[in-house]
């Protein structure tokens, strides 16, 4: 009520000026006249003139402060209007009695949860001892029971394995398999035999007439060199007009001689390769002749042995498969059995998280009336009588007292030139106000106006501020001095 009474003074105050003033306007001129010369003179003199930049503007709110409620509820009344100055904590609305949308909701997903549960637990025919477990928190860790999985899961794949290598075991001599592998095995070596035989007396046969060869090559090569060496004593032994007769005699039997050479060394190889067919044909004979005799004695000990043996396999395989039916149900018991844990722990999560809501929400209940967190002028109340909030929406702005207005005056290119950012401005009528600061915040072009125009902004600061006012600023100072001055009067 103060401020108001305080405004209403202002408001006369400023009628009263202002009529006073536009009376001195108008006889100004007439008054003047009267007391001037007709005829006046003036000395121009050096000194300094400073300039400064005047003009006006609206002051506007900056950054206003939104009130938002993060219920749904119903408006009763609205206690504040637009354009009031409220306190800290003054009441903004009256809300309807009652839980918000929010928290009945959060109640039922609670209720509806803690049923599911309990279903959950009858329809899978859930044991007390997995519930228990539940409930207690004494499901095991996650590692550990990967632990477990991965150790059923061994011995499942072991005992797989086991029956896998009888089974292949028993195929093995079931129907007499193995006898007739051996059977058929022998049938193959014995032809090899056969083959092997016939490969051996054939290279007997080239060993033989190989070494036939080489001896009448080595004969043959002994009597030109025996030639060789009579015809060259002979020619020793002679001199006189019969030596070139004896050279004669001595070429061909020296031809002779590497004639007979070429035919040994060919003849000695050609029995190597022979020689070297013929022991590995007689190996190969031999290794057949040894598989045959193998396999021979593989179906006396098979026809044996395969009673026995079968016998044993299918005894073994029937532990084997046992133990793996038992590794297979330990493992899908707990499977089962994890899944119904981690099944129910889920859930139980879900409805603590969904108590701890509203827990929280109770707890976070604005009551039935919503507050002004700050103190300030009331720019907008978003809701009448009636309506619902919706969670988390704005319901009113508020104008932050002394703070968050700021003020644009339209200047020409020349003046911003007295002008920088910074710079503290006079308000020319502030004896209307209390406390009222400005500072040139920010100058830029004036778009409507860009070659010619800039405009300066001013953040203001002051208790009596309000949305809307019109203030005269004066702003910038720069000395200069001058030689010739001429009083303006």
């Amino acid at each position: 009520m103060e401020n108001g009474k305080k405004r209403e003074w202002i408001k006369n105050a400023v009628i009263v000026f202002l009529i006073v003033m536009l009376i001195l306007t108008l006889f100004s001129n007439t008054i003047m006249n009267y007391s001037l010369p007709e005829v006046a003179a003036q000395y121009c003199y050096s000194g300094q003139i400073t300039n400064k930049v005047r003009g006006n503007g609206v002051v506007e709110t900056d950054d206003p402060y939104k009130v938002e409620f993060k219920e749904s509820r119903v408006i009763e009344s609205v206690a504040v209007r637009e354009g009031d100055y409220v306190e800290k904590d003054a009441v903004l609305y009256y809300l309807e009695a009652g839980d918000s949308e929010e928290l009945a909701t959060a109640i039922r997903e609670l209720e509806a949860l803690e049923d599911a549960y309990e279903t959950q637990i009858i329809t899978e025919g859930i044991s007390r001892e997995v519930t228990n477990a539940v409930n207690s928190g004494n499901i095991g860790s996650l590692e550990s029971n990967q632990a477990k999985i991965e150790a059923a899961k061994n011995r499942v794949k072991s005992a797989q394995a086991l029956v896998d290598n009888l089974n292949k075991e028993k195929n093995l001599f079931s129907e007499n398999k193995a006898k007739d592998d051996a059977s058929s095995a022998l049938s193959i070596w014995e032809k090899q035999n056969l083959a092997d035989n016939e490969a051996l007396d054939a290279a007997l046969g080239e060993y033989n007439t190989a070494s036939e060869a080489k001896n009448s090559a080595q004969t043959e090569y002994d009597t030109a060199k025996s030639e060789y060496d009579e015809k060259y004593a002979q020619y020793l032994s002679v001199s006189g007009n019969d030596v070139s007769a004896n050279e004669i005699d001595i070429q061909g039997a020296k031809q002779k001689l590497d004639d007979a050479e070429k035919k040994l060394k060919k003849a000695k190889d050609n029995y190597k390769s022979k020689e070297s067919a013929y022991k590995t044909a007689k190996s190969n004979e031999a290794y057949s002749a040894e598989q045959v005799d193998y396999y021979n004695k593989a179906i006396n000990s098979a026809s044996q042995n395969i009673s026995d043996k079968t016998y044993s396999i299918e005894t073994r395989l029937a532990d084997a498969q046992a133990e793996l039916d038992k590794a297979n149900k330990a493992y899908e018991e707990l499977m089962d059995k994890l899944g119904k844990e981690y099944g129910l722990e889920s859930k139980k999560k879900e409805i603590e998280e969904k108590r701890k809501e509203v827990e929280k929400l109770k707890n976070t209940s604005g009551g039935d009336t919503i507050t002004a967190p700050v103190a300030g002028t009331i720019l907008s109340m978003k809701y009448v009588a009636g309506e619902t909030i919706e969670k988390g929406s704005e319901v009113a702005e508020i104008q932050k007292a002394g703070k968050g207005f700021r003020l644009t005056m339209n200047v020409t290119n020349d003046q911003a030139k007295y002008i920088t950012i910074g710079d503290e401005a006079e308000v020319t009528n502030s004896w209307w106000y209390t406390d009222v600061h400005a500072k040139v915040s920010q100058i830029r072009p004036d778009k409507t106006n860009p070659s010619n125009g800039k405009i300066v902004v001013f953040e203001l600061e002051g208790e009596d501020l309000t949305n809307g006012q019109n203030l005269t600023l004066t702003v910038g100072s720069r000395t200069a001095n001058y030689e010739n001055i001429v009083p303006s009067s």
